[in-house]
């Protein structure tokens, strides 16, 4: 082996006896560029941002049909929602009431629901036939109480129901589960809309 190593010295020597040194200090070698850390983030989790109340809502209307759920829900779940697959456990009517007397209906509503561990529920505010300029106020309105404080801290989806429901004029509604001590509500809390006292 020792026979091998000499012999290669002796053919690189041989190889290098033309070269001539380069002038200078030798090559310049460029600084290296200063290694960036990214800042940590923290991950996600959102089932802490739903209880705390930052997830927003992905919204799909037209005339008839409307749907919203909360960004990050299982499309699945919101899948059999609009089939029908889930049984409403009970149901609230606001044919009649006024925007004030709807809100507190909906949020007593809610709350007993949210409390006794229901899931899916069934909210019919009409369709508005009967209202001025056939435009339903309060189905308008309910969707937009559905995407905020202090409904939106229970709700996951919501849509139109089927036709054996209440079809347009109603809306299933699909609820998170209770969990006692995660996230606390505040029930008396009002959306910014100018018909609630």
């Amino acid at each position: 082996m020792e026979s091998e190593t000499g012999e290669e010295d002796i053919n690189f020597f041989a190889a290098m006896q033309d070269v001539t040194p380069l002038s200078g200090k030798g090559r310049e070698v460029a600084a290296e560029a200063p290694v960036s850390i990214p800042p940590v983030q923290t991950p996600s989790n959102p089932l802490q941002e739903f209880i705390d109340g930052k997830l927003e809502f992905a919204l799909a209307f037209t005339d008839e049909y409307v749907e919203g759920h909360v960004v990050g829900l299982d499309l699945m779940l919101v899948g059999k929602l609009q089939a029908g697959q889930f049984s409403p456990e009970s149901h609230l009517d606001l044919h009649g009431m006024n925007a004030q007397q709807a809100f507190d209906a909906l949020v007593g509503f809610f709350r007993a629901a949210y409390f006794k561990g229901q899931r899916t529920v069934l909210v019919v505010p009409g369709r508005g036939l009967n209202s001025p300029h056939g435009i339903s106020i309060l189905r308008e309105k309910v969707q937009e109480w559905f995407t905020q404080e202090p409904l939106k801290r229970v709700i996951l989806a919501f849509c139109t129901a089927k036709p054996s429901d209440g079809g347009a004029g109603a809306l299933y509604v699909l609820l998170r589960k209770f969990r006692k001590g995660e996230g606390k509500i505040h029930w008396e809390r009002k959306p910014v809309d100018p018909d609630l006292i």
